[in-house]
């Protein structure tokens, strides 16, 4: 996983390819000139997520498809359609985005489910991933929220149709009940397998904490031995010293290979 701020610094040599993580003013400086020294990485760049945040009438918010508020809506959807452009001068390349939906409190799931179907429908499935979601979502990495859409399996299955395909995130699979769902994966890859195409790589501890190097959480990876699906690393803080959290996290799955 690389920004625009590490991507010339990391370092990861068993890995096949890098996935560009996008912060806000990102779309705004990526000029031509730019696009090719993206293009030109080794790893390649295979896929890029969206932004998580925006600035919004002067505000800072999250991307959220599934808003209430026309307006932030409208700048989430806009926001995803330019990582979306950047992505096919890439590559193409598909784009990662989350649903939105984040709340201090469980709500009622329709409105928001609604209003991400909308959205979808706005943008058109090309090249667009969702990803699933934990129960807890820590935002700023300091008020613990909770997510509304896109946490069960069930939840997921809605929104196929709509999006060219899912990005499954080990960790938030896990994280998607407080106590911990470690048969979360397995069901998620049996019902919705054929379209998931990607896959996050990081470990976890119930009920909140995400982003766990390999190995030091509570997840059972056993499962994903064999699989063909590209599998990035998305380790907290994984991108210092040059991506040394990286670099182990890749050691961790690839030894899991050899194992085998």
């Amino acid at each position: 996983m690389v920004s625009l701020r590490d991507y010339a610094r990391i370092e990861v040599p068993g890995s096949d390819f890098s996935e560009l993580l996008l912060f806000e003013g990102d779309l705004d400086r990526i000029d031509d000139k730019l696009s090719a020294e993206i293009k030109a990485l080794w790893p390649p760049v295979e896929f890029v997520h969206a932004q998580e945040f925006m600035d919004f009438r002067g505000r800072r918010e999250l991307v959220d498809l599934s808003s209430d508020d026309d307006g932030i809506r409208a700048r989430s959807v806009g926001l995803v359609s330019e990582a979306r452009d950047l992505a096919r001068r890439l590559g193409p390349v598909p784009v990662v985005i989350h649903p939105g939906g984040i709340r201090h409190t469980i709500e009622d799931r329709e409105r928001p489910a609604a209003n991400l179907e909308e959205s979808l429908r706005e943008l058109g499935p090309s090249l667009l991933l969702l990803e699933n979601m934990p129960w807890f979502y820590w935002l700023h990495k300091t008020d613990r929220m909770v997510s509304n859409l896109c946490v069960s399996v069930e939840d997921m299955e809605r929104f196929v149709g709509l999006v060219d395909g899912l990005t499954l995130d080990i960790c938030h699979g896990y994280l998607s009940k407080p106590e911990g769902d470690s048969g979360y994966c397995q069901r998620f890859m049996g019902r919705l397998g054929s379209a998931v195409k990607h896959l996050h790589a990081s470990d976890a501890e119930a009920p909140d904490k995400e982003g766990l190097q390999i190995g030091e959480g509570e997840i059972d990876f056993s499962w994903l031995v064999g699989s063909d699906l590209p599998t990035v690393v998305e380790i907290w803080n994984g991108h210092e010293n040059g991506g040394a959290g990286f670099r182990k996290g890749v050691e961790r799955l690839r030894q899991m290979e050899s194992c085998d």
